[in-house]
């Protein structure tokens, strides 16, 4: 997708007024590079003649400020287009479901075809590539997400972002020997060297969970792999 020539003099001047308030911690060298472009991406940006500019393009450079800003910059703010950033990248893959309780055999592949699709937007704070949905089975974080809603995630191996206290995080739990892992959503803290996992539920069957990265769990892999950033509500259900 590109942004075309009757919106590239706004994006342009958007982009240097941006460029602008945040020049003690930007440059434009330093967020080409971080983009993944040549070092003079943006200045020939800023300076060219192009009369059109990649969306992808523009998403790296959303990316890479977010990232050296250490905060969430959006489309619109970089770019002055807010209507690109939801289009750009299109939906979001929902790949799969997330049950506390539930083991799942490892073996089994699954793939976004086995799962109801839904309308979720990219973030353009993110890489398209790390974002995905998983559909809530279950009641583990009911106070936030009730069964059948699809959970924004964004995976920690790909993007780089580090989960903050009070996050609502995807942990997975594997069983190597038995062939089996289970996928689950907690809230994340911290206690010292302990991270807490806790749900967020009425339902008190379901318990917090403490990693000591001191003591180590007998068969069992524990792991933070996505962060949750959002929560999708499907109205109506496809039948």
């Amino acid at each position: 997708m590109l942004v075309m020539v009757d919106d590239i003099e706004r994006a342009r001047a958007a982009f240097a007024k941006f460029m602008e308030a945040h020049k003690d911690k930007l440059s434009g060298r330093k967020l080409s590079v971080k983009a993944g472009h040549s070092p003079a991406a943006a200045r020939q940006f800023l300076h060219g003649n192009a009369r059109s500019q990649r969306a992808d393009t523009q998403r790296n450079f959303v990316r890479a400020a977010s990232e050296l800003l250490e905060r969430p910059v959006t489309m619109a703010e970089m770019f002055g287009a807010d209507d690109v950033p939801a289009t750009a990248a299109g939906a979001i893959p929902t790949r799969g479901e997330v049950a506390a309780g539930q083991w799942l055999d490892i073996d089994v592949e699954l793939t976004p075809q086995d799962f109801e699709q839904f309308p979720i937007s990219a973030h353009p704070a993110y890489p398209y590539e790390a974002q995905f949905g998983l559909i809530v089975r279950g009641t583990s974080i009911n106070r936030i997400a009730r069964p059948g809603n699809v959970l924004h995630c964004v995976d920690l191996g790909i993007a780089a972002v580090e989960p903050q206290q009070d996050d609502l995080v995807i942990l997975e739990r594997r069983r190597a020997q038995a062939g089996l892992k289970e996928v689950t959503a907690k809230l994340i803290s911290r206690r010292g060297r302990v991270t807490v996992l806790s749900p967020d539920s009425t339902d008190d069957r379901w318990k917090p969970i403490e990693l000591d990265p001191k003591k180590a769990r007998d068969g069992e892999e524990v792991a933070i792999v996505a962060l949750v950033i959002g929560v999708y509500t499907p109205i109506r259900r496809k039948k």
